[in-house]
C-alpha cells in the first residue's frame, strides 16, 4: 500500500492486526507498544493518537469478540430464549476455538491489568456481554418459561459471571475447551432453573444431565 494514500482507519486497522498477531506469538510481554509500532509501521504516538495505551489495544481486541456475537444473534433473532443464551455461550467457545493462543494470550493480558488501568470501558464492555444473557432471560420470562421472581439482570450477570470464571481457567490452560462449553453452559441452565416454570425446569435437568453424560465419557 502507498504510505501517501492510508488513511487513518487503515493505519488504525494495521495496528490492532499487528497486535492482534503479536499476541497470539508471545502474549502480553510480545506487544509492548514499541514492539507493535515496529510491527505496524508507525510510531509509538501514532498508536497512542489512533488507538490508545496497551490497555485500550486490548479493549479493542476484546470488543471485537462482543461484536462477533451480538452481531451473530442479531441474525438468530427468532430463536428461542434458552437457544439464544446457548448461542452467546457456543459463539464465544467457536471464536476461541477459531484462534485458541490469541484469544488466550488475551484473556490472560486482560486479567494481568490493573482493574484502575482498565477504566470504566471495560465495565461497560463486560455489561455489554452480561446484556446478551440479560436479554435471553426477559426473553425467557415473556414467553413464560421464566416466572420472573428473579431479575433478569440477575440472571445474565450470574450466566456472565460463570462465564468468565470458566474462560479464565481455560486461558491458564486448567480446562479444555470442551470442558469451559460444559461449564459455561450448565451456569446458563442453572441460572434459569432457579427461577423456571416447572415444564422448563424438567427440560433444563434433562441439558444439564446430557452435559454430565458428556463430561463422564470424555
Amino acid at each position: 500500500m502507498v504510505q501517501g494514500r492510508e488513511t487513518k482507519a487503515d493505519r488504525r486497522d494495521r495496528i490492532l492486526a499487528e497486535a492482534r498477531a503479536l499476541l497470539a506469538a508471545g502474549g502480553s510481554e510480545e506487544m509492548s507498544l514499541r514492539r507493535l509500532a515496529s510491527r505496524a509501521g508507525v510510531t509509538v504516538p501514532t498508536i497512542y493518537n489512533l488507538v490508545g495505551g496497551k490497555s485500550q489495544v486490548l479493549l479493542e481486541l476484546t470488543t471485537e469478540l462482543v461484536v462477533e456475537i451480538e452481531g451473530a444473534l442479531e441474525a438468530i433473532a427468532e430463536v428461542r430464549p434458552l437457544e439464544r443464551a446457548e448461542a452467546v455461550i457456543c459463539g464465544a467457545i467457536s471464536a476461541f476455538e477459531r484462534a485458541p493462543e490469541f484469544h488466550r494470550a488475551a484473556l490472560l493480558a486482560i486479567d494481568a491489568l490493573d482493574r484502575d488501568a482498565r477504566g470504566p470501558d471495560w465495565d461497560r464492555l463486560g455489561e455489554r456481554a452480561s446484556a446478551m444473557q440479560e436479554k435471553a432471560a426477559l426473553a425467557a420470562q415473556a414467553a413464560g418459561l421464566l416466572e420472573g421472581r428473579i431479575p433478569a439482570r440477575l440472571i445474565g450477570e450470574h450466566i456472565f459471571r460463570t462465564y468468565r470464571s470458566a474462560s479464565r481457567d481455560w486461558s491458564r490452560r486448567r480446562l479444555s475447551l470442551s470442558e469451559f462449553r460444559r461449564i459455561a453452559l450448565s451456569g446458563v441452565y442453572l441460572a434459569f432453573a432457579a427461577d423456571a416454570s416447572e415444564p422448563f425446569r424438567r427440560h433444563l435437568a434433562t441439558r444439564l444431565n446430557r452435559l454430565g453424560s458428556i463430561a463422564g465419557e470424555a
